[in-house]
């Protein structure tokens, strides 16, 4: 009997040791999902093994598993939002450039007409909201590659002094406020509360730029360290900064600079202004998920396209490099750095990690998701939902399974639910059972 157990245990520890090699085999191969915790780190990928798509109609999907995604776990995702969220409205993912899940949802009864037949109420452009600042982030970049701004440094005053009055509301501290202060919401600027001045929609509709200038108070002095202050103002400076140095809107900026190179048509966005022609900086871009991927594929090859240097490269690593603390962690200029999302394990403990990458926020949930560490970019549209539930869709659905794409095109997308892991975690307790019921047997 003796004999029995030795022979058992050397058994178990041998199963034990193929266990370990075949799952540190997976995670060679990308089949992992661990991810370390958050870092400012850049895309890795060769410019040769991106996709660089054209004119967006000419932009066509490709099936997830040419490039390691699992179609099984997306439709489980679609069948998640059917149930759980009616309230999304698009959905794009890209890797590696390839067009692998475009979608305009219809789940909920609001898109339903009168005679039944169901709409997509947005068009197929919708507002970005707050995705915007963004996307005026992305155009400073421009402008300093171009060399129309000499740098970040530069303040308000160089900008506007042909139309500073004295009497603009703490017009002297204003007069300092930086473009990286304005970028990292660092400028003092009163965003919201009960210190912002009555009759905004007049006067932001009139003239942004004066507006700003003249009426928003500042909360504490500009530049104080460590101190956030959320203002869609600043932005909307931004964007009269990009006016003043090129005598262009900001519209007008990003079609030449950003939206042609790009392959962006002019029906595929829209960019409300003041009565000035000031794009607004801080809201009212609309666009199609494919110019919410561009721009994130954009960033996601930091700052170039197709090999041509679009942003500033160094300004670009300085976008996605904690700058601040926000409400929500941590702050590049006007990009979130921080992708947390809830692991829960086999014994049902749950724990928060962070993905690797950066995202932008608009109101009711139009966010972009830059992931370097898997080469994807995410696009999503809705008008009721919080950021933090698209992180866990991208977890659970998006990066769960995902592997290196095939050098030689799509793989067996595996079967699904099946966890190779827990296969082998079962044997090893069925192994473990039998040994204790044995030695219990020899003892009796």
């Amino acid at each position: 009997m003796r004999n029995k157990t030795k022979k058992l245990i050397i058994c178990l520890i041998s199963l034990f040791l193929v266990t370990s090699f075949l799952i540190g085999s997976l995670s060679i191969r990308g089949i992992s999902t661990n991810v370390d915790d958050f870092s400012s780190s850049l895309s890795t990928s060769s410019t040769q093994d991106t996709f660089w798509p054209g004119n967006s109609s000419e932009w066509t999907e490709v099936a997830p598993e040419t490039q390691g995604l699992n179609s099984s776990k997306i439709a489980e995702m679609f069948d998640y939002i059917e149930e759980q969220l009616h309230s999304i409205n698009s959905i794009i993912i890209i890797r590696n450039g390839h067009l692998l899940v475009y979608e305009y949802l219809q789940n909920s009864e609001i898109f339903t007409n009168t005679n039944g037949s169901k709409s997509y109420p947005w068009g197929t452009l919708h507002g970005q909201w707050s995705t915007t600042k963004s996307l005026m982030s992305i155009l400073i970049g421009i402008a300093l590659q171009k060399d129309f701004l000499d740098n970040i440094s530069q303040t308000l005053y160089e900008f506007f002094a042909h139309i500073w009055d004295a009497n603009f509301t703490d017009s002297e501290l204003k007069k300092d406020i930086t473009i990286k202060q304005l970028l990292t919401m660092n400028s003092g600027l009163v965003g919201y509360g009960p210190l912002y001045p009555p009759g905004s929609n007049t006067g932001i509709q009139g003239d942004c730029i004066n507006w700003t200038l003249d009426k928003i108070p500042l909360l504490y002095t500009p530049g104080q360290a460590g101190a956030f202050e959320y203002s869609s103002d600043g932005p909307n400076l931004l964007s009269g900064i990009i006016t003043n140095v090129t005598g262009k809107s900001a519209e007008e900026f990003a079609k030449e600079y950003l939206f042609e190179p790009l392959g962006i048509s002019e029906d595929e966005y829209n960019w409300w202004h003041d009565d000035k022609n000031v794009s607004y900086g801080g809201y009212g871009f609309d666009c199609s998920p494919k110019v919410q991927a561009k721009l994130g594929m954009l960033c996601l090859n930091n700052g170039t396209w197709n090999g041509e240097q679009i942003v500033d490269k160094d300004y670009m690593k300085d976008v996605i490099t904690p700058q601040i603390t926000s409400f929500d962690g941590p702050y590049g200029y006007l990009f979130y750095l921080d992708i947390k999302v809830t692991i829960t394990n086999f014994f049902g403990a749950k724990t928060t990690k962070s993905i690797d990458g950066y995202y932008t926020v608009g109101a009711g949930g139009q966010c972009i998701y830059v992931l370097p560490e898997y080469n994807i970019v995410a696009g999503f549209t809705a008008y009721d939902v919080g950021h933090w539930i698209y992180n866990q869709i991208l977890e659970d659905y998006i990066l769960h399974q995902i592997t290196d794409p095939p050098e030689n095109g799509p793989t067996n997308p595996g079967i699904p639910g099946f966890d190779f892991n827990m296969i082998i975690l079962m044997i090893f307790c069925t192994s473990v059972i039998i040994l204790i019921r044995r030695k219990k047997s020899s003892t009796s």
